[in-house]
């Protein structure tokens, strides 16, 4: 991350808003708006949060008709400006209701929490089969009578080898 925002200020000889897309800790964007600015040539930079929330094998529908767009930026006239910016990119394909915005920490913190909670999911399920198979229950029916409860939902309650994997 600091070798790509090295990169950007060697190359700019303008102002650019910069987008941050992957799971970073929170606070990169600071990081790399002290590198951005560190020279002091003039070039001003906006670093918004604008991570992906895609699953594997979904991508392309993820990216189509996502569950929601989250852009984070600093709340400046500039920074607001920026992300405005990229609402309007989002708002020709996504309906404005799935368009959320942000301060830039609050964008990088939710997709980590959006990763725990989904890695919670799996492990939950997980530690549910090793119960079951102590138990003679069913995984599969227990997770279908589960997800069927509309505050839980069906989604990532399928039970795999590895992840979270507790044995009684």
């Amino acid at each position: 991350m600091e070798k790509v925002a090295r990169e950007i200020l060697r190359e700019s000889r303008s102002g650019k808003i910069v987008i941050e897309k992957s799971t970073l800790p929170v606070k990169t964007a600071q990081t790399m708006e002290t590198i951005l600015h560190a020279q002091g040539n003039g070039v001003h930079f906006e670093v918004i949060s604008n991570p992906e929330f895609l699953a594997e094998g979904t991508a392309v529908h993820d990216l189509l008709e996502p569950d929601r767009v989250l852009i984070g930026s600093r709340e400046t006239p500039e920074g607001l400006k920026a992300r405005q910016e990229i609402v309007e990119i989002y708002a020709n394909w996504v309906p404005a209701d799935r368009i959320v915005t942000s301060n830039v920490w609050s964008a990088e913190l939710s997709k980590l929490v959006a990763n725990a909670f989904l890695a919670q999911r799996i492990s939950s399920i997980n530690s549910i089969s090793a119960l079951c198979e102590k138990t003679e229950a069913n995984v599969k029916e227990v997770s279908h009578a589960v997800g069927m409860d509309t505050r839980i939902g069906s989604r990532f309650l399928n039970a795999s080898v590895g992840f979270g994997r507790l044995m009684l």
